[in-house]
């Protein structure tokens, strides 16, 4: 992997601290939201992303820069690495329809389809790296990618069942965009794919249209609960959340209860219109009101970035992350988890 591609997943991971306060036992209301390991992670390479239908049936992925792995939650809640196809690069992402079907890019335009248990290679247009794969069904994907480095082409492919092909990007009026990072839609004709200088596409069901929502740093990740609520996350040094009410763009970098700028964020993820999941740099995990962007930290003993986060229907929330800054290695992973209460 180009040293240019890994100084960019470096600038993706960001540290996070979330307040939680010690549960009562005798209370079978209150829930334990204090971060804990998840898994030993560190023989896993990064961690990049992580995902599933519910606990017992989680996926995880990233690998090295020349090995791909994916590690496979197994129902007693241990986990344990499943077999890629062999030259398979680092993973970034992975998304499904359930644990019998499941759905990993990364680098080199890979693209891995499986059933939980067996993955295969499927036929790629492009060589670009991809970051981010989201779907509204298992016949009508979206995978996008590129490369911020110089050369890096902004990269957008669609699956309609039987075959991947290249989606046309449409002019921009932002310039030299050289690559997408995630895709995440509320439906099948609403989706949006954000990404390099703060770039935001929107599907209508029709066509692809830009739309300025006041960022000009990256945008790295995206998710909402439905149309009307939706959250980006992004930034390099100091943070950038923008927010999608249904009416309004709001772009702001949010502080810590110290008044100090979170620094940037790399993953995002909600269940409630209330409140959103954020992990960057540093080992930086926060929940976020949706409204007012009042940030509640929580700190975890790690020296490492987090990249991804997740929860599931159970009430569990699980974050993924490694050593980015260290791009020539050792190639170490994280995994963290805690329960969610629920209004989060």
């Amino acid at each position: 992997m180009r040293n240019a591609q890994l100084g960019l997943i470096a600038a993706f991971v960001v540290p996070a601290l979330v307040a939680a306060c010690d549960p009562d036992p005798s209370d079978p209301e209150v829930v334990d939201t204090t971060w804990t390991e998840a898994f030993d992670a560190s023989g896993a390479g990064w961690l990049l992303s992580v995902w599933g239908p519910a606990p017992g049936q989680r996926f995880a992925v990233g690998g090295t820069p020349t090995e791909g792995r994916i590690e496979k939650e197994q129902a007693d809640g241990s986990w344990a690495p499943v077999a890629v196809p062999a030259g398979v690069p680092l993973l970034n992402w992975v998304f499904g329809f359930g644990s019998s079907d499941v759905v990993v890019v990364g680098n080199d335009g890979t693209i891995l389809r499986g059933d939980g248990t067996t993955f295969s290679q499927v036929a790629s247009p492009t060589d670009q790296d991809l970051w981010g794969v989201w779907g509204a069904a298992p016949d009508d994907l979206w995978a996008v990618g590129g490369n911020a480095s110089p050369g890096g082409v902004p990269t957008i492919l669609r699956w309609d069942g039987a075959t991947w092909t290249s989606v046309a990007v449409p002019a921009l009026q932002k310039g030299d965009v050289r690559a997408f990072f995630k895709v995440w839609g509320s439906s099948a004709d609403d989706v949006l794919i954000v990404g390099h200088k703060g770039v935001v596409l929107r599907w209508n069901g029709a066509e692809l249209v830009e739309e300025l929502v006041g960022a000009s740093d990256d945008l790295i990740s995206v998710w909402g609960t439905g149309p009307d609520h939706v959250v980006i996350v992004g930034g390099r040094g100091n943070a950038l959340i923008t927010t999608w009410d249904g009416a309004t763009w709001k772009t702001n970098v949010p502080t810590d209860a110290r008044g100090v700028p979170l620094p940037g964020l790399n993953g995002v993820w909600m269940r409630s219109d209330g409140a959103f999941h954020t992990v960057g740099l540093y080992g930086t995990l926060a929940r976020v009101d949706f409204a007012s962007l009042a940030v509640e930290t929580a700190e975890v003993s790690t020296p490492y970035d987090f990249h991804a986060v997740f929860g599931t229907s159970d009430d569990e929330l699980i974050a993924v992350g490694g050593s980015f800054r260290q791009p020539a290695g050792p190639f170490v992973g994280i995994a963290f988890q805690r329960g969610m209460k629920d209004d989060e």
